[in-house]
């Protein structure tokens, strides 16, 4: 008869197997490291990646500036998006309705009509005596009384939707000469003078003359023809910015190919490739932000250089919020690609944060696949085999998209970045845990647990 085996030779037995198994793993996970790569070494990477980085940052602010150039002198259908929305702001419609109203006063010398109006009346006959004196007194408050009747027909014009679809067509049809202000040409309809690009406003100063002949105020027939104009934009460097958008327009479509070039060459370079990708991708975010902040600084700039007589300064500043608002579109959307880009970067990690970030999110993944009582399946099975080209396939959808976009902003941007990351969510989920994941499971699952080892 075999004698009973001793618990604590069982247990020194089991203690020393594991001990030369991990001893085993040691050696074979030393053997099998593959020696650093010796074709990624060099004094030269480290600067020069830090150099392509930084150019390829600033093609980046270059890029939106010239591709905003770009469209806003060859595309008539983006100008026009641009400025219609200008024809229902109050602060416009305000401004348009002071110019109109004061060139329709001055045409008509309308505070001299009303002085010998009431002259020649207080001369009559049928005047009272001592009423004949007071009658020119009321010139003033006449004359503002007609003013104030000028302004709110005008008001009735350049509020309605006539107005609107005029300054849409005229704008249309404008879009040649008000790209003189960058060409430096002079046309009708629009004038590029050396300090201002101005509006020709004449046909709204005609249908204003039509309203207050309808509405009995026969003194407006003698309104002649004005050329009058109304100031979009002026600056005294216009001169100089004709220069810049004339270069920034031919670079259009090369500095964003080139900045993305720099990018890619100095990942390809670095020696650490995802650390490059995230410093690269948080560089361009920062010329983005600083981009912004240019244009905040700029702004109060230009609105102190504007003549309060040429434009009112709630004007000024709403139609230079318009004119920029495809460059802060276009950075906000820029920004929260490089940033997902950077996230994505940092999460790739192999060890530190955002290991354990990843592995805790497929932890995650793992135990709501368990609860929701999905089982492997064929798809399960194939998405499974087929993980990794599924994950791309999501990201180059999400891709697609967003080039596919022709002014994507920041906040499709954004949705764009949540529908990958949910579409990589969705993969995870029914692909399950990884095969080797689930046979470790599964091992683990049929030995009882030792105790003391």
């Amino acid at each position: 008869m075999s004698e009973a085996a001793d618990p604590d030779d069982e247990v020194t037995r089991l203690r020393a197997e594991v001990a030369a198994l991990r001893e085993q793993v040691a050696v074979s996970g030393s053997a099998t490291t593959p020696p650093p790569p010796t074709g990624r070494t060099g004094w030269w990477r480290t600067p020069l990646v830090a150099v392509l980085v930084v150019l390829g940052a600033l093609m980046a602010p270059l890029s939106v500036v010239a591709t905003w150039a770009h469209d806003e002198i060859g595309d008539t259908d983006r100008y026009v998006d641009t400025v219609a929305p200008l024809a229902d702001d109050p602060a416009v419609q305000n401004a348009i309705t002071d110019i109109i109203t004061r060139n329709i006063v001055t045409r008509l010398n309308l505070d001299q009509a009303t002085k010998d109006a009431l002259s020649a009346l207080s001369q009559q006959g049928f005047v009272p005596p001592r009423a004949a004196p007071l009658i020119p007194a009321l010139a003033s408050p006449l004359t503002n009384a007609v003013e104030n009747f000028i302004h709110d027909t005008v008001a009735r014009v350049v509020e309605s939707d006539v107005f609107a679809d005029a300054w849409v067509t005229a704008n249309r049809e404008a879009h040649a000469q008000a790209v003189a202000v960058l060409t430096g040409e002079t046309r009708n309809g629009v004038e590029a003078s050396d300090d201002a690009l101005s509006i020709n406003i004449a046909p709204f100063i005609d249908a204003s003359k039509e309203l207050l002949i309808d509405r009995g105020f026969q003194l407006a027939e003698r309104i002649p023809t004005v050329n009058a104009t109304f100031v979009l934009f002026q600056s005294k460097d216009i001169g100089t910015a004709q220069k810049w958008f004339a270069w920034l327009d031919t670079m259009a479509r090369v500095l964003p190919i080139l900045g993305l070039i720099l990018l890619a060459t100095a990942v390809m370079v670095a020696r650490d490739r995802r650390r490059t990708v995230i410093t690269a991708s948080l560089a361009v975010a920062v010329s983005m932000l600083l981009l912004g902040l240019a244009l905040n600084l700029v702004r109060p700039v230009y609105l102190d250089a504007v003549p309060a007589d040429v434009l009112p300064p709630d004007a000024a500043a709403v139609i230079y919020d318009q004119l920029v608002l495809f460059v802060r579109t276009a950075l906000r959307a820029i920004l929260v690609v490089a940033l997902a880009i950077a996230i994505a970067a940092f999460l790739m990690a192999r060890t530190g944060a955002g290991a354990t970030i990843r592995t805790g999110a497929a932890g995650a993944l793992a135990s709501l696949r368990e609860r929701s009582g999905v089982r492997r399946g064929p798809v399960s099975t194939f998405v499974s085999t087929y993980r990794t080209f599924a994950r791309m396939l999501v990201v180059a959808l999400g891709a697609l998209v967003y080039i596919s976009i022709d002014h994507p902003t920041g906040s499709s941007a954004l949705v764009i970045v949540v529908l990958v990351v949910l579409g990589i969510v969705v993969v995870e989920l029914v692909a399950g845990p990884r095969r080797t994941d689930e046979v470790a499971t599964e091992g683990s699952a049929d030995v009882p647990p030792t105790v003391g080892l």
